[in-house]
């Protein structure tokens, strides 16, 4: 049996299994190329650096973008942008949590905000951006992740959303307050309950602001949050980004006062007195929401709140 009969067999067999089978003959390198995309881990994004690797470099760059582009053209690729393609092999764009480990590895990274926020339960919202925390190797890694999810704005009707790439404020660390969980049928490395919460106060802009983030608190002061472990993420957060005690003790206080403390009052109550003194032990103020807006001051936590943030967070109290 030559070559191209154990090819077209392989091929057949694949279309038989509901793989798409290409619309016209693969040659060589088309081939082994279309071999490793319908591999249960195959790259669901394409690049020629990774093409490349898959032919060991036995071919040129000139023939290998005749190559990619022939793919293309065969419905096996689905160009995005210059030198990136989804891996549309099965018939179908891979989903937007499929391409996040191929995106940003070899970075640490963790899946965070309104993904988990709905994930734990802290907001109704299904998330139609999907926020990435993540330690970049370099500028060159930023530079590409970035560019790489520009490309992909196009795209969220195929892959169902889009993605938001966040350079981590907080320190290369990235490993408490992270666990694995299972993602529209992928496992991913994902914020806690409590890292949710924390990011809320971080990252708050990417959020919608601070009634977005007093929400989730609310909602989270009913759940089995774990204050020993928010306690000790603050911590870790803190020493890169000072705010972050003064902002999650005004929100829970703000929170406590409205009494949506559920069933864990004292524990809740015992973590605000340890983020008041973490704030008494500096001498500095924060700010919280746009600098050139009107602001409030709140010396028990050494915060100038916004007017726009303080108008939508009664407006949320209102409101409920």
């Amino acid at each position: 049996m030559t070559d191209n009969d154990l090819l077209n067999t392989y091929l057949s067999c694949l279309h038989a299994g509901g793989m798409r089978q290409p619309s016209r003959t693969l040659g060589a390198n088309q081939a082994a190329i279309y071999r490793r995309l319908v591999e249960p881990d195959a790259p669901r994004l394409l690049t020629p650096a990774v093409a490349m690797e898959i032919l060991r470099g036995t071919t040129g760059s000139q023939s290998l973008a005749h190559t990619l582009s022939s793919l293309e053209s065969k419905d096996v690729l689905k160009r995005v942008g210059k030198g990136v393609y989804l891996n549309v092999s099965t018939g179908q764009s891979p989903k937007v949590v499929d391409l996040i480990p191929w995106i940003f590895r070899p970075s640490m990274f963790y899946l965070s905000l309104n993904a988990m926020a709905n994930h734990w339960g802290l907001s109704p919202q299904i998330p139609r951006s999907y926020h990435v925390v993540y330690a970049p190797t370099g500028e060159a890694q930023t530079r590409r992740v970035a560019r790489w999810c520009k490309m992909l704005d196009g795209y969220e009707d195929a892959i169902g959303g889009s993605l938001t790439p966040l350079p981590v404020r907080s320190g290369s660390a990235l490993d408490r307050g992270v666990s694995q969980a299972i993602m529209e049928g992928v496992q991913l490395p994902v914020s806690t309950l409590e890292r949710t919460i924390v990011d809320a106060v971080t990252y708050t802009e990417e959020i919608g602001g601070a009634s977005e983030a007093l929400l989730w608190v609310k909602s989270a002061l009913s759940k089995d949050l774990q204050y020993n472990e928010l306690e000790g993420i603050v911590g870790e957060v803190y020493e890169r980004v000072n705010s972050v005690a003064s902002r999650l003790g005004f929100l829970f206080e703000f929170a406590l006062r409205e009494g949506r403390q559920g069933q864990r009052k004292e524990a809740a109550e015992k973590l605000l007195t340890r983020l008041e003194t973490i704030v008494a032990g500096t001498r500095a103020t924060y700010n919280w929401g746009r600098e050139e807006e009107r602001t409030t001051y709140f010396q028990r936590w050494h915060l100038h709140v916004s007017a726009d943030y303080l108008g939508k967070l009664s407006e949320v109290s209102a409101v409920e």
